[in-house]
């Protein structure tokens, strides 16, 4: 099996050589390196071509570096370490619109970081069991039900697809995808697209 390929982008000096010694003792990950700005980052992503990209929360409020990382570099998986903060549904929501692959919490024991990283590769999302437990409970009741083609639709939000792009996948124009997304939010009850995710996920029509 190929060796996964991590890096960090972080500027504690105590996260880097922990994350660092994490990774260097797993037989299936290999260290390609840490750094602390955004640029810094591309560079890196550019010259060591890491598979996985890890990030923590703190580091990036709205989740711009992990949109612009995953946009310029479409095989990166990034696994976000998430702070107590952040630790929402709404935030979960708007991580996996800006192309994060996977959370864990920032204070997971080895094995866990582990199991981000290999699951975010392999099967391209996972949320810690602990993040997805934590997450708010919401009745369903009074809810409208989604059609099939609204759900695939819904489905391409989360992983943060525009109208265009849904269109696109689905066959369909960008004006009906955009009618699909505006019913979406309609019957989930949701401001805009990151709520309806974070609906969506709440409500158990989105699994975790």
């Amino acid at each position: 099996m190929r060796l996964i390929r991590v890096a960090l982008v972080e500027s504690l000096p105590l996260m880097k050589c922990g994350v660092q010694t994490v990774v260097s003792e797993h037989p299936l990950l290999e260290w390609a390196g840490a750094v602390s700005t955004t640029r810094e980052a591309v560079e890196l992503c550019e010259s060591a071509r890491p598979d996985v990209l890890l990030i923590t929360s703190a580091s990036d409020p709205g989740w711009h570096r992990c949109q612009l990382l995953t946009r310029l570099f479409r095989q990166l998986t990034v696994v976000v370490l998430l702070g107590a903060d952040a630790r929402t549904a709404d935030h979960i929501a708007m991580a996996r619109l800006h192309g994060v692959r996977a959370l864990v919490p920032l204070e997971a024991d080895p094995g866990r970081l582990v199991a981000a990283i290999t699951a975010g590769v392999s099967a391209g999302h996972f949320v810690d069991p602990s993040l997805a437990t934590g997450a708010a409970s919401v009745s369903t009741r009074g809810t409208k039900s989604l059609s099939r083609r609204e759900y695939e639709v819904l489905q391409l939000i989360a992983e943060g697809r525009t109208a265009v792009q849904i269109a696109l996948r689905l066959q369909i124009t960008a004006e009906t995808a955009r009618t699909h997304v505006r019913r979406i939010l309609r019957k989930l009850e949701a401001r805009d697209r990151a709520h309806a995710v974070a609906r969506a996920y709440e409500l158990s029509v989105l699994s975790r």
